[in-house]
């Protein structure tokens, strides 16, 4: 069967035009590599990634390791200020990447952390945090497990907050869920527990000079229901970033599982109840 010259051209212009497409798909896709390098701000490692989960409204963050890089753009320069979501992690310094005598002003609410400042730097305005561990969004903090003898360690940074004023403030000379001035607000940690038996529990605590002596209660609960439970009293420590372990006494956990362990007031003596930078439950040895 003989094809038409028409047809004959059309058909001979099918792999130039394939050609022609491929070309320009990674064409695009070269530009974008090349856009997304240029845009990474100066001084943050090329392996560095973005993570849309510690970012903002008009705040780009960047994740290596233990360090986290805020980008401004226009909306954050503008209002003077970076609000990013609460990270599961202690801070042990902040500052401009490459202005480090620039202000740098820093408030961490309860659900959210606020970087300001009246001038930014005139050139690359990025915000570097260097942490203790790697950061993450406390919705991805994963639960306190057993160590090897099936005692368990909470720490500050990994708990959930709830109520008015209570938060967990990462400076690194706090590094404490403070800020305990009203009675109704509570602190959760999610606790995995590998073996039943009695535990000793104590909790690292800072308390002003005069301000002891408020009434509070540590329980392990699954779902709605206490399944372990020990009240205490909170100790004057001289200051509330002063921490000294309180033991609590014991509690017995009859079955291995998932907990929230939680903190909670019955009644604040004075202004406040304490600061707490972490709680253990120490599982006793039984005799064989």
């Amino acid at each position: 069967m003989r094809t038409s010259a028409p047809l004959r051209r059309r058909l001979l212009l099918i792999p130039l035009t394939l050609v022609l497409v491929v070309s320009v798909v990674a064409a695009n896709s070269a530009s974008r590599r090349s856009h997304a390098a240029q845009s990474k701000p100066v001084g943050v490692p090329e392996n560095a990634r973005v993570v849309a989960e510690l970012g903002g409204n008009g705040v780009v963050a960047y994740v290596l390791d233990q360090r986290l890089w805020l980008q401004l753009e226009k909306a954050a320069l503008e209002r003077n200020q970076a609000v990013i979501p609460r990270v599961a992690a202690a801070i042990r310094t902040m500052r401009w990447k490459g202005h480090p005598d620039v202000e740098l002003k820093f408030s961490p609410e309860p659900r959210e952390w606020i970087f300001s400042w009246k001038s930014p730097p005139a050139t690359d305005p990025v915000i570097e945090v260097v942490f203790d561990t790697p950061p993450v969004a406390l919705r991805d903090s994963p639960p306190a497990v057993a160590s090897g003898d099936g005692s368990v360690m909470v720490w500050a940074y990994h708990a959930s907050t709830f109520g008015e004023k209570l938060r967990y403030e990462p400076q690194p000379f706090k590094n404490t869920v403070g800020y305990w001035v009203v009675p109704g607000d509570y602190a959760t940690w999610d606790v995995v527990i590998d073996q039943p038996g009695t535990f000793t529990v104590a909790v690292l605590q800072g308390c002003g000079e005069g301000q002891g002596g408020s009434d509070a209660v540590i329980t392990l609960r699954q779902s709605d229901a206490v399944k372990a439970e020990v009240p205490f009293r909170t100790i004057d420590t001289g200051h509330f970033q002063n921490f000294r372990w309180n033991h609590l006494g014991s509690i017995q956990v009859t079955a291995a599982g998932q907990y929230q362990l939680r903190i909670q007031p019955a009644k604040i003596a004075k202004n406040a109840l304490f600061d707490v930078r972490g709680v253990h439950l120490v599982r006793q040895a039984t005799a064989k």
